[in-house]
């Protein structure tokens, strides 16, 4: 209902929260799962581009600074 209102087919997450919000420990847990979505989605997401660059040869910056150290740290010894 949330989302036709709102002209669009899809349901997010903004539109179960409201319709939660007159129960507060239904609203709190909502939230907090939708929280421990987000921040899983955002580790796969991660885990995804590292794989892509490792696959490419590529390196993050951490990796490229780690490198770097690596690097200094023979050429002194």
């Amino acid at each position: 209902v949330l989302c036709r209102h709102a002209k669009r087919t899809t349901v997010t997450t903004e539109d179960v929260k409201l319709l939660a919000r007159r129960s507060n420990s239904l609203l709190k847990y909502i939230t907090q799962k939708s929280e421990e979505l987000a921040s899983s989605n955002m580790e796969q997401k991660e885990k995804k581009k590292k794989k892509s660059s490792a696959a490419k040869g590529e390196r993050t910056p951490g990796e490229q600074e780690a490198a770097m150290t690596e690097n200094e740290d023979s050429n002194m010894a």
